[in-house]
């Protein structure tokens, strides 16, 4: 079949959502099935690709992490018509974000009397009322703009959400009603949709990772009980140089942390620079970028751990699943994720996790982890310490995660999506 996917994220830019994405059409195109991506122009240069139809972004407009902003403008809409006409015929559209992109999806396929599959992964209400500087601003902004595209069709369904929470959860409402199927990664994500009134059909399926690429980095390593091979470009607990930084004061090794995702104030990297500033013997290494990067160097120099952080900047996803091969731990301080693909990637490579956000035990269990008692520093902080101190666990948490990583190969749940297509395209649009 012919797919046309819709994403407001650019594939050749980094993130959990594009990371997704990559693995998702590399599946769907290997097993022979023409996948054809509509999405804005990358923020960098990146050779031109066939199977990819840049939509016009608009200037100076910019979503989180700084990627171009689409909106669905009379161009765009032209555009994509073009596009459905030359490389037709298309068969169905998925959509993978609700925002542009996600709008002119649900409006092409309307068109173009075509089934359409929205996947709903954003936890919006959280990222806004939580992290945006003016919440309430922000959410009535976005459920204005996009209400004028995508109506909400019917009444939302009253859970006790507060009035921030009430306005940013109603373009995600729209959005999945708009669609004839709706996928979610997760279950927990999918009450929360039909709590709130989503009465399409609600399919969860798992995110997953190009099984090329996890089998490219595995192999033996002795030194971990028989888990794969650890390899970075120089071991965590040392410099550039190779030389050893501080070591644990009670003889042992440190502990060896990583944290990994965009660096914006709801992936919370500055808390985790303070939780590792609380627990000396440990190290910590940082893969990611974004527009925390300044306020994350400072943060790491005023509290005198330069000695025990290094931050790599952005990198492939192949050097991640190296990284944490080669690490004791993941800190994830995020508090917003619905899944988070740097869980499954912990999953893939067994790396025991210190979180806070019970909905994330759905991916790992909770005995491939430990939660802290709450979100806070001081919380986070405990949970890691217990750990530095104690390593005797750490053996069975890699365990129980190894017994789950193939859970996190995308080939585990492309049959699942492709019944899904398979079904929408069967009943035809309800549109």
């Amino acid at each position: 079949m012919h797919i046309a996917l819709f994403t407001d994220f650019h594939p050749a830019t980094l993130g959990g959502v594009q990371t997704a994405m990559r693995a998702l059409t590399a599946g769907l195109r290997g097993r022979g099935h023409r996948v054809t991506v509509f999405c804005p122009p990358a923020p960098q240069p990146v050779p031109d690709d066939a199977d990819t139809v840049l939509l016009r972004s608009i200037p100076l407009a910019t979503l989180a992490g700084g990627l171009p902003m689409v909106l669905p403008t009379r161009a765009n809409r032209f555009a994509i018509d073009a596009a459905f006409a030359t490389r037709g015929p298309v068969d169905i559209v998925h959509a993978l974000t609700t925002y542009g992109c996600g709008i002119l999806a649900a409006r092409a396929a309307r068109r173009h009397g075509l089934p359409v599959v929205q996947t709903m992964q954003s936890r919006d209400d959280t990222v806004i009322e939580k992290y945006a500087p003016a919440p309430l601003s922000a959410a009535l902004s976005m459920r204005l703009l996009h209400g004028w595209f995508v109506p909400l069709r019917g009444k939302t369904v009253e859970v006790g959400d507060d009035r921030v929470a009430r306005l940013a959860w109603r373009p995600l409402i729209a959005q999945a009603r708009s669609a004839d199927h709706v996928t979610v990664p997760t279950e927990h994500f999918a009450r929360r949709l039909a709590a709130r009134g989503v009465d399409r059909p609600i399919h969860v399926i798992s995110n997953g990772i190009d099984d090329a690429l996890l089998d490219s980095v595995s192999g033996p390593d002795p030194a971990h009980d028989g888990e794969p091979s650890r390899s970075v470009s120089h071991p965590p607990g040392h410099d550039a140089a190779g030389t050893p930084v501080a070591a644990a004061t009670d003889g042992c090794a440190p502990l060896r942390v990583l944290w990994c995702g965009r660096l914006s104030p709801e992936k919370r990297p500055l808390e985790a620079v303070e939780v590792v500033r609380r627990v000396t013997d440990c190290t910590l290494d940082v893969y990611g970028g974004g527009r925390l990067v300044d306020e994350v160097r400072v943060a790491i120099s005023e509290s005198g751990v330069g000695d025990r952080v290094r931050l790599h900047g952005e990198v492939d996803q192949a050097a991640v699943l190296r990284a944490m091969r080669e690490h004791d731990v993941l800190l994830l301080t995020s508090d917003c994720d619905t899944q988070g693909m740097v869980l499954l990637e912990a999953v893939a490579t067994g790396l025991p996790v210190v979180y806070c956000d019970p909905e994330l035990a759905e991916t790992i269990s909770a005995s491939g982890g430990l939660r802290a008692a709450d979100s806070s520093v001081p919380a986070l902080a405990e949970a890691l310490r217990t750990l530095a101190q104690d390593r005797s666990r750490l053996p069975a948490m890699r365990r129980a995660l190894t017994a789950l990583a193939d859970r996190s190969r995308q080939s585990r749940h492309l049959a699942r999506l492709v019944a899904v297509y398979t079904e929408a395209i069967s009943t035809g649009s309800a549109h």
